[in-house]
């Protein structure tokens, strides 16, 4: 009779390891624990050693304080100088995506990477090769958060573009992208 109960329970538990394992990799289960973000923030870099850390830790902390989730991706564009060794650097105290090129993409390749993969549903998106001042990155990025228009800038979003942007074709559910260089 024991024996019986073991074999029956030992069935039914075999029975729901198979259905657990189906499930999660179902299309369902991944929709329903599958995170996206509502905004990407892509930053594509070349030879920015003097502002990166600040630009990045203070981008992270005005994000983390808004309400809308968020990523963080950034694409070093074959930097010479620094660049790498920093980003090596804030990559391991801080949550966000990191790519590097190895050689000297186009402006078009480099941005295809990093859309490659982002998975918001709106994405911000900052070509950072020539100098740039601390500040400029940061208040960009909270001037297209609050929705407000900025001549040759944009946000990327599935459904549509801005007004007054450039809009690229885009392949399968990635959102459509916009912007221009800093």
């Amino acid at each position: 009779m024991a024996i019986m109960f073991l074999l029956v329970l030992s069935v039914i538990l075999l029975c729901g390891l198979v259905i657990f394992t189906a499930f999660r990799k179902s299309y369902l289960f991944q929709q329903l624990h599958c995170f996206v973000p509502d905004l990407s923030l892509l930053l594509i870099v070349h030879n920015q050693a003097p502002i990166i850390e600040g630009a990045i830790k203070e981008l992270l902390s005005y994000y983390q304080s808004s309400q809308r989730s968020f990523e963080l991706v950034v694409y070093d564009d074959a930097s010479t100088d620094e660049t790498p060794e920093i980003l090596r650097r804030l990559f391991r105290k801080h949550n966000f995506t990191l790519l590097y090129g190895k050689n000297l993409q186009s402006y078009n390749a480099a941005l295809d990477a990093g859309f490659e993969v982002c998975q918001g549903k709106v994405v911000h998106y900052f070509l950072l090769t020539e100098r740039v001042g601390l500040r400029t990155v940061t208040s960009l990025a909270r001037c297209l958060l609050r929705g407000e228009k900025i001549p040759n800038f944009g946000i990327a979003f599935m459904p549509g573009v801005m007004s007054g942007t450039k809009i690229r074709s885009s392949k399968d559910e990635k959102p459509s992208f916009v912007g221009t260089t800093v």
